[in-house]
Formats: C-alpha cells, sequence, structure tokens
C-alpha cells in the first residue's frame, strides 16, 4: 500500500477567520477568502481510494462555520466515499444562541462528526465571548442533566511556552478555564508549537534548546516521514501540506496521488533536506545563503520555520514554489502597523533576519 502511513487527512475549509490570534499558524495576508472545493475534495480522495488508511478527516479553517454549508457539502462528499469518522474545529464566534448550536451540533451528529472541538483561550477570547463557547459545550454534551459527561465535544485551551509559565498571557488562560470548570466542562490543555506567527511570539528566554537534532517524525507524530506522513492538510489554494508550509503539491495542478507518487521519488529541496538532515538541514541551507542563526532556539520546529521564512524571503526564486501557501510566511508591511496587540511576557531583541511585519512581536513588553 502505497500511504500506508497516512492515517488523517486535515481540509481547511477557508482561511477566513473572526479572530487574529497572535499565536495562529497563519498570517493575514487578503479579505478576500473564499471556501474550499467541495468538487476538489471529493476529487482529491477518489484518487487515492485503496491507497491509503485514513481513518479520520478533520475539518478546520481559518473559521469553517464561516462556510457551513461548504462544510457540511465536504462531509457528505467523504461519506459517499466510504469515509466514516469526521472532526470539526470552531472558535464558537458563530454561536450566539444556545439553540442555534443545538441545531448545528445535530446536524453534524447526523452526518456523522464525532468530535466538536472549540477553543477557549486568552488568543480567542479576545475576540469571541466565552458564553458561545460554553453554547457549543452545552449543546454538544446533552447528558449533563444526568451526570454523563460528553468528551467528544471539547475545548482546548492554549498555553504560551509551557502550561506553568508565569506571563499575561498563561495567567488569563487560567481565568478562563476556571470558568469554563465552573459551568461544568473539562479543559484540555496544550501550547504553542513554533509554527507561523508562534515562531515570533515564544519569549526570547525560552529559546534554550542548542542540540536540536531531533528529525520531525521522531517528536510531532510522524509529520513528513520519509516514508509518509501520518496527516496532511489541504487548504483552499489546493496546496497538500505536510507541515504548515510545506507542500507536497497542489491539487490544480496535478491529483492526490500523483503528488505522493512524487514525494518517495523527488520531494524537492526543502523536504529533501528534512528527511536526511532534519531542521539543521534546513539551518545549512540558509546559512549557505546569508542566514545568521542564533545560538539557540525554542525547539527543532522553531529553527526549521526561522530558516524557512528567510529562504522564502530572500531566496524566492530558489525555493518559492517549495515554501506555500504565502499565508504560513510573514508578509513585508510598513513598520509603524502592529497588526497584534501586545503578548510577549518578556522584551526581546529586534532581529534583522525577521520581517518588518513582525516587529510588534519582538519589542513587547510585560
Amino acid at each position: 500500500m502505497l500511504l500506508k502511513n497516512l492515517e488523517s487527512i486535515v481540509i481547511l475549509v477557508t482561511m477566513k477567520c473572526n479572530c487574529n490570534c497572535a499565536h495562529c499558524f497563519y498570517f493575514p495576508r487578503t479579505d478576500n477568502h473564499y471556501p474550499i472545493d467541495p468538487d476538489m475534495v471529493e476529487d482529491c480522495l477518489k484518487s487515492i481510494e485503496g491507497h491509503h488508511n485514513v481513518k479520520t478527516i478533520h475539518f478546520t479553517g481559518g473559521e469553517p462555520f464561516y462556510y457551513y454549508e461548504t462544510l457540511l457539502s465536504c462531509i457528505e462528499r467523504c461519506r459517499k466515499l466510504g469515509f466514516k469518522s469526521f472532526s470539526v474545529s470552531t472558535n464558537a464566534g458563530w454561536a450566539d444562541s444556545l439553540s442555534l448550536a443545538q441545531e448545528r451540533v445535530r446536524q453534524l451528529r447526523e452526518l456523522g462528526v464525532s468530535g466538536i472541538q472549540t477553543s477557549a483561550d486568552a488568543f480567542h477570547q479576545k475576540a469571541v465571548p466565552l458564553e458561545r463557547v460554553l453554547n457549543v459545550l452545552k449543546a454538544g454534551n446533552t447528558g449533563m442533566e444526568t451526570g454523563r459527561y460528553d468528551p467528544s465535544t471539547c475545548v482546548e485551551s492554549t498555553y504560551l511556552g509551557y502550561r506553568t509559565y508565569d506571563c499575561p498571557v498563561n495567567r488569563e488562560n487560567d481565568e478562563i478555564i476556571r470558568k469554563i470548570w465552573d459551568a461544568g466542562f473539562y479543559v484540555q490543555t496544550n501550547v504553542t508549537t513554533a509554527h507561523g506567527r508562534s515562531s515570533f511570539l515564544i519569549p526570547h528566554e525560552l529559546h534554550i534548546n542548542k542540540r536540536l537534532d531531533r528529525k520531525c517524525w521522531d517528536f510531532v507524530l510522524g509529520v513528513l516521514h520519509p516514508d509518509g506522513p501520518i496527516a496532511v492538510l489541504i487548504d483552499p489554494d489546493g496546496y497538500v501540506d505536510g507541515c504548515f508550509g510545506v507542500p507536497l503539491g497542489n491539487l490544480y495542478k496535478e491529483s492526490m496521488l500523483s503528488i505522493f507518487q512524487r514525494y518517495f521519488t523527488n520531494p524537492g529541496p526543502i523536504i529533501s533536506a528534512l528527511h536526511r538532515e532534519g531542521a539543521l538541514g534546513l539551518k545549512r541551507l540558509a546559512v549557505e545563503r546569508g542566514f545568521k542563526a542564533a545560538d539557540s532556539y525554542y525547539d527543532e520546529c522553531h529553527l526549521c520555520h526561522m530558516a524557512r521564512n528567510y529562504l522564502k524571503e530572500h531566496c524566492v526564486d530558489e525555493f518559492g514554489e517549495f515554501l506555500n501557501p504565502d499565508a504560513c510566511y510573514p508578509s513585508i508591511v510598513d513598520d509603524n502597523e502592529h497588526p497584534f496587540e501586545d503578548w510577549s511576557p518578556v522584551e526581546t531583541e529586534k532581529q534583522s533576519q525577521t520581517s518588518l511585519s513582525l516587529k510588534c512581536f519582538l519589542s513587547t513588553r510585560m
């Protein structure tokens, strides 16, 4: 079986979002957002029929409920092809009433959506009232009156750095979690990973790792494994990402099966370097082209992203096609623009190799 490792597919319904979270994997590039094409989703899944071990399909964004009918259509297409297990992530901004949340949860359950995950933390609650998150939790936990908690509808809270790191973000998270617990619901917690915006958000005092020699599949669930990734993400522009900003190919140019066949024979310079040397391989590529690496980083993902950011900005002719979509990389904007509010817990030095759009992250204080 060609794709024996492939167990999950993530479908990004849209890049459009009502939040502008400072820890997001994506940088806002345009307001001209659109939904994914359900025909493209169906065609790509048909092309790998019989070649995979996909057990679940997850729908996310952006905020997938902006295009709710498209979300439903994609699930229905997947069901038609024999897929049975689905999950959905949402920030719950749409759930302005319990009745609406109940209706949509009911529809999703009828289509086979077994997991509904909503976000609640200091990042998301800047834009979404916590009551809307509670509406989704109440709608998905219909057995609460009998004392039964249904973990298939859950809330996840993201901490900065690590769970007990003392900073304004994490202290606010503690307060939000306390309110959710008081309402009778359990919260799953995780920490920011050094992808996208978080590459620049993680405090400088946590950049302490120097060895950085692990391969990504050694600690990130098989991402970009040479024998094939465990999961891939498909976005509205047709990119099939093995990791955020590292595309295997584009579905508007070739079939999903062709993309995977090439992954095993000629995946391109970025993935090849990661297979051979991990993040240190990308560091080498970037340093050979002028990148001045720091002495230490938060982890291998952090080094990988900083090296790729440099290659994307300074070596676009050589590596641009292998570093997409653009939304995974910072755009260059006026130095006076500050698109995000003050989140970083410590003052950090400006680094000359970061683009101007991110200096707001790198000069913040408690």
